[in-house]
């Protein structure tokens, strides 16, 4: 049976390749992965035949049922839901059509208590009407798979393709979807995947091994956050003796295993070639953008983004501090640091767009009244918990908080179990620490590191308002600037800081 692809397809795959930092045989290779990874596979065989022309990637995963299947060849259908997975429906193959003859496609699907399993394949390729090409596939009988999951098969155009060399297939792989394979026990321990072995022509790739790689200096940790100290991300970082490729230098922001961005989270040091590092966090995956090639930072996704960087940002400082190399802030011990530590907290205080970022809340115990009206007992503790529930480690601790996003914290218990303490929300303060730091190599008046603002002593406008002795305007500026310069738009920022300023000239 014939079948047309709906949509405009030529303007589509443009658009789509563009939007991609890198090559569109690239962008297959890491979007066929990524349907694979959201279809939970735990086995992705890649073959590569140069002579016959052949791509072949073959997955164990769940399979696409009917209207799946018809979905993966309609154009109008290509993207998922933000915050669903880290791939698209079928857009590895879509874009395969740029460079390929033709694509076969055999999916084998079993819902659970259905007695009869989907099982397809299509052949998929440009046909000329006219003048023009449009995509059109067809209904074959090739049935190959043993086992659900999917096989795409894509037959290239031209055997110069990066496609067809499987040195290149292996270094994308390494490149974008490093932390599957380094982070396996992670993984499984959040039920997110399973082990997953990947297979390019027979040959299993691994992730390097840590005791091979060169580093002299590594550090692996689970990020917290908040008072609570909840955990919600993996870390590792390393420091090699010699310098890195550049596709692996810097600290990998990973989310369902794939490889978002790198980032060196504002930190300017001498070596910076020689560091590498992953960091995991699973609720990212609702930050993308929906090219998923980076993360929003407008929005609710946006300051979800925002806080996870603070956090990174001060782990990373805080590690290469520990191997020296950075410096150690300046002490912030003086009293005008202090007096414009309270001036700012004030400032903030009055403004609501800030206090997302800067606020900073509690739960506390109350006493309550006994029936007769009076207030009695001391302040309270938490009840017990039994030995059974304290072996929960952070890992798992992050399967319940991070990824399902609920505290499940009971009412604390008086002596003898008796009286119930109510738990209060309590403001605390809003704003920054605030540090002094010379760093005469950085251009910068002033930066954010986690929720400390540091203002660079080093720099000419410093040295000139201590000369002018304006020196409390420039700090306020200085620290203005530096809170607002991740807001998304020029506009919210000269808004915010024109109320920031403003609020100032009130007090």
């Amino acid at each position: 049976m014939k079948h047309y692809s709906s949509v405009d397809y030529e303007h589509f795959l443009d658009d789509v390749r563009d939007m991609y930092p890198f090559g569109i045989d690239e962008a297959i290779v890491v979007e066929l992965i990524a349907n694979a990874l959201d279809a939970k596979t735990s086995l992705l065989e890649i073959r590569i035949d140069p002579d016959e022309r052949t791509f072949e990637l073959v997955d164990n995963g769940l399979g696409m049922d009917q209207r799946a299947f018809e979905n993966y060849h309609n154009f109008s259908m290509s993207f998922k839901r933000k915050g669903q997975g880290i791939g698209f429906a079928g857009l590895g193959a879509k874009l395969a059509l740029k460079v390929a003859e033709r694509i076969v496609t055999e999916t084998r699907h079993k819902e659970p208590g259905r007695h009869k399993p989907f099982w397809n394949t299509s052949e998929w390729k440009f046909e000329r009407k006219r003048k023009t090409a449009y995509p059109v596939w067809y209904d074959i009988e090739e049935r190959t798979l043993s086992h659900s999951g999917t096989r795409v098969k894509i037959h290239l155009k031209r055997g110069t393709s990066l496609l067809l060399n499987p040195n290149e297939v292996r270094r994308m792989i390494l490149d974008h979807y490093l932390p599957v394979l380094a982070l396996h026990d992670f993984y499984e321990s959040l039920h997110l995947y399973r082990r997953i072995i990947v297979l390019v022509n027979g040959e299993v790739i691994e992730a390097p091994l840590r005791d091979k790689t060169g580093a002299i200096k590594a550090k692996q940790t689970v990020l917290h956050r908040g008072r609570s100290r909840m955990p919600f991300a993996l870390a590792r970082f390393e420091l090699h003796t010699n310098p890195l490729p550049e596709s692996v230098q810097g600290v990998g922001i990973s989310t369902f295993g794939k490889i978002i961005k790198r980032d060196y989270f504002k930190q300017y040091f001498s070596g910076m070639e020689r560091v590498t590092g992953i960091i995991e966090v699973p609720e990212l995956v609702e930050c993308l953008t929906t090219s998923k090639c980076d993360f929003r930072k407008e929005g609710t996704a946006g300051r979800k983004y925002y806080r996870f960087t603070k956090v990174a940002q001060h782990e990373f400082r805080v590690w290469l501090e520990g191997i020296q190399l950075i410096a150690r802030q300046e002490s912030s011990a003086d009293r005008d640091i202090q007096r414009l530590q309270r001036l700012v907290t004030r400032i903030v205080g009055e403004i609501p767009d800030l206090q997302q970022f800067y606020g900073f809340r509690s739960v506390h115990a109350a006493l309550v009244k006994d029936p007769g009206g009076e207030f009695t007992g001391s302040p309270l503790e938490p009840s017990p918990v039994p030995e059974a529930d304290r072996v929960q480690t952070d890992e798992e601790r992050l399967i319940q908080e991070a990824l399902e996003r609920a505290a499940r914290e009971g009412p604390a218990l008086g002596e003898g179990d008796t009286l119930a303490a109510g738990k209060r929300l309590r403001n605390m303060k809003f704003g920054p620490l605030i540090h002094y730091v010379a760093a005469s190599d950085r251009p910068d008046i002033s930066w954010m590191e986690g929720d400390t603002v540091l203002i660079n002593t080093a720099h000419p406008t410093y040295r000139k308002a201590v000369e002018k002795k304006t020196l409390e305007y420039h700090n306020l500026f200085a620290v203005a600037l530096a809170m607002l310069r991740d807001v998304p738009t020029a506009q919210e920022k000269i808004q915010l800081l024109e109320h920031f300023m403003s609020e100032w000239g009130k007090i």
